[in-house]
């Protein structure tokens, strides 16, 4: 069983309510503005409103299920918390506001996310958008009637494009067209193609579970992430070293392919291995390596991979699975980040293409970034790479690693970017969540202006 105990949460609530002191005026106004619930909250009964705040600060606590049980590879969670008994504290010390404030995620990402939901909650009311007709494709200087149907479609989703001739595919109408691939990891041609007509087809309610999906993965996340760390979203396939809190460095990365998702994990970096060997795992040797050897005797000794010590190992060198750079990582799945040999597939819009490990666009960049507090330059790494020897360099100051999975991320203007749902992980959290909704508003605004409503 999924959900952590909702019904036990309800129950302990009314107890709560039924031993505690009444609410007052004051606790009754600040609960009626964080549920959304105005006036409202004046005409309710001790026992129901309070099991409405806990089902709300289980939602924004991120308590409603434990993510290890839904799926193995889910293992950042939060620790589990007794809210029944925090909310009673919290009454009795009159601090009832800085509690309700303090269950959701703080950070500017989770609040644009947020904000945006609100949107699309809305729009998923009143129906949706329209679909855009089936069809040809169509380009710029086509003159169709399924054009007009398009323009309404992208301008439901605030992607507006003024014109004299609605069913003119006209250069403006081709900009805000390029601006929806690129926030949907399409490829960037500006044509209405088949690929491109399905994801504006994807309906706005799909589009909001989506949304809820990732802010339920935010509720997971630590409240304090350190201000130096390596962020790596197996959405986006992109890669990001933050110092002081600032990101400095970003590149594109490869992660699992849908048949060997790369799990979500805490961990840290350990070290930069130059020139590493790889040692293959024992899936990949059985089920790949070692057929494709007897269907082409030699291919093994081709590839650098001989026996090692009972199992096979790929000499190092530029032609390595690793390239010239692996990052050694602290985890029970066995992945890590490494360079690659193959840059080509850096350019494919969707890079989930590895058995699990985390291929780096800038490997370089990020092993200079790491080793220069420890005295090593450019010069030094090259130096190192260029000898040709594996070489072990341990981290002085090991640095935190979040492997995470957003495939909904707000952009700096405040509207959305989607990413395909590539391990179906999106949909396998949205049927494990509670099918209880926190009552919606138009959002809190004084005393608690960061507190927000979600299902």
């Amino acid at each position: 069983m999924f959900l952590l105990g909702m019904c036990g949460a309800l129950l302990a609530g009314a107890a709560t309510a039924a031993v505690a002191p009444p609410l007052t005026g004051a606790e009754r106004g600040a609960l009626g503005q964080v549920l959304g619930l105005g006036e409202a909250a004046f005409s309710i009964d001790d026992a129901t409103l309070t099991a409405r705040v806990l089902a709300y600060a289980r939602t924004e606590a991120g308590q409603r299920v434990r993510p290890s049980r839904i799926d193995s590879r889910w293992t950042i969670e939060p620790a589990p918390r007794d809210l029944a008994t925090e909310f009673a504290a919290a009454r009795a010390a009159g601090g009832l506001v800085p509690w309700l404030t303090s269950l959701a995620p703080t950070t500017p990402a989770y609040r644009a996310l947020a904000q945006a939901r609100d949107r699309y909650a809305m729009t998923a009311a009143v129906g949706g958008w329209p679909r855009v007709p089936d069809g040809p494709s169509l380009r710029m200087g086509d003159n169709d009637g399924a054009v007009s149907a398009l323009r309404a479609r992208l301008a439901a989703e605030g992607y507006g494009a003024a014109a004299s001739d609605l069913a003119l595919f006209d250069a403006a109408l081709e900009h805000v067209l390029r601006d929806f691939q690129a926030r949907h990891a399409l490829g960037v041609d500006g044509v209405l193609g088949p690929a491109t007509r399905a994801a504006l087809n994807v309906a706005a309610s799909e589009r909001l579970a989506q949304i809820d999906a990732n802010l339920e993965r935010w509720r997971w996340m630590p409240r304090s992430l350190a201000a130096d760390r390596v962020e790596v979203d197996t959405g986006a396939q992109e890669a990001t070293l933050y110092q002081g809190g600032s990101p400095v460095l970003r590149m594109r990365a490869i992660v699992g392919s849908p048949k060997h998702p790369t799990p979500m994990f805490a961990s840290r970096i350990d070290a930069v291995i130059v020139n590493p060997p790889w040692n293959v795992p024992r899936s990949i040797a059985v089920n790949e390596l070692l057929p494709a050897e007897g269907r082409r005797p030699g291919l093994l000794a081709s590839m650098g991979i001989r026996w090692v010590d009972g199992h096979l190992q790929q000499r190092p060198g530029p032609n390595n699975s690793l390239g010239v750079i692996k990052f050694d990582v602290s985890s029970r799945f066995g992945v890590y980040l490494h360079d690659t040999p193959g840059k080509g597939l850096f350019a494919q819009p969707v890079r989930a293409f590895s058995h699990g490990c985390m291929r780096l666009e800038q490997p370089r960049d990020l092993a200079l970034a790491l080793l220069a507090p420890q005295g090593m330059d450019a010069g030094a790494v090259d130096a190192a790479v260029a000898a040709g020897a594996t070489r072990r360099i341990n981290l002085q100051r090991r640095l935190p690693l979040y492997v995470v999975h957003w495939t909904v991320r707000a952009e700096p203007d405040g509207r959305p970017s989607f990413r395909p749902d590539i391990y179906g992980w999106d949909r396998k959290l949205a049927a494990a969540l509670p099918k209880v909704a926190i009552a919606q508003g138009q959002g809190a605004t004084g005393a608690i202006p960061q507190a927000r409503r979600h299902v």
